[in-house]
């Protein structure tokens, strides 16, 4: 029996990030991004820790034990009981209890609960088939830089000369003198005459525009869809949001109708459907079994 429920907590935690045994306590699940550590590349995983305080019943490991072998509710939930009596009687005697691919639970010798997780065991399905590697480590190859090359000044060819310059020199106040020296123009030009803008033009005031008077038409208010069922089937739970808006939107591209059904116990609750009825929903639920026995999907009761 111990290695039987054992395996359903693995089976739990791959798409749950919280797995709690009544009377018992809870397994929690935390992401761990990728790293690089000493040259080795380590893929996203799923850190395991064991909290003794979580001991109330979210109906997730009873209901996944009933769905999985057809007991009854009762009948599951008195399985689970038996189970943690075991398991309590073992700890008591300094012997380890066994998760297959999770971990063990002992007492040290201060009587304190310790858990040890499985180590290089990566739960967190978006990992599968990813694995560790280790790479060499790079150095920057140094180029030699190529020797910068000087150039010399070329000579500046010289065009005027000093006997040249001072040619120049004279000739320049004789420029001016015949500058200075009034020319008599008999024509005179009328540039008003010139101004092709004198032309007086007429102001045309611009159209008002008329605007139309608006008419605001309230749209009638759409009253909130209720939803009335009580039955739901559960397909994930996950203590943070925004893990739990990416799970939402991957069931509506798969055609399903998510919902968050809140908080329980410090997880969102995440229906994939909902029905009016118990035998409608337990249909479904053999649906989804038939095609995946490992699913994780179970049965919510809305009180």
């Amino acid at each position: 029996m111990t290695v039987e429920i054992a395996s359903y907590i693995k089976e739990l935690l791959l798409l749950n990030d919280c797995v709690v045994i009544p009377d018992f306590g809870g397994f929690v699940s935390n992401y761990k991004p990728a790293q690089i550590k000493h040259n080795r590349f380590m893929p996203p995983s799923k850190e395991i820790a064991f909290n003794p305080k979580l001991q109330k019943n979210d109906g997730l490991l009873i209901n996944y034990i009933s769905e999985k072998e057809g007991l009854e509710y009762f009948e599951a939930k008195l399985k689970v009981e038996t189970f943690v009596d075991e398991s309590l009687l073992k700890l008591e005697n300094y012997e380890r209890l066994t998760f297959e691919d999770v971990g063990q639970l002992y007492y040290d010798r201060m009587e304190n609960l310790l858990f040890e997780p499985v180590a290089n065991q990566n739960l967190l399905v978006d990992s599968f088939g990813l694995e560790s590697f280790s790479y060499e480590k790079l150095y920057e190859k140094m180029m030699p830089k190529p020797a910068m090359k000087i150039q010399q000044p070329e000579a500046v060819q010289v065009i005027f000369s000093n006997r040249n310059v001072k040619k120049v020199l004279i000739g320049v106040p004789l420029l001016l003198a015949l500058a200075l020296i009034p020319v008599k123009n008999k024509d005179i030009i009328n540039h008003s005459d010139l101004n092709i803008f004198s032309q007086l033009t007429e102001m045309v005031a611009p159209a008002q525009e008329i605007v139309a008077e608006q008419t605001t038409v309230k749209e009638p208010e759409v009253a909130p869809v209720i939803n009335n069922d009580k039955y739901f089937l559960i397909g994930g739970s996950f203590r943070q949001e925004e893990n739990a808006v990416i799970f939402i939107e991957m069931m509506k591209k798969e055609g399903y109708q998510p919902e968050d059904l809140g908080v329980f116990n410090g997880l969102h609750r995440i229906s994939i459907q909902s029905f009016s009825s118990f035998q409608e929903a337990k249909d479904k639920l053999n649906e989804l079994r038939g095609g995946d026995p490992k699913s994780g999907v179970w049965i919510h009761i809305k009180q």
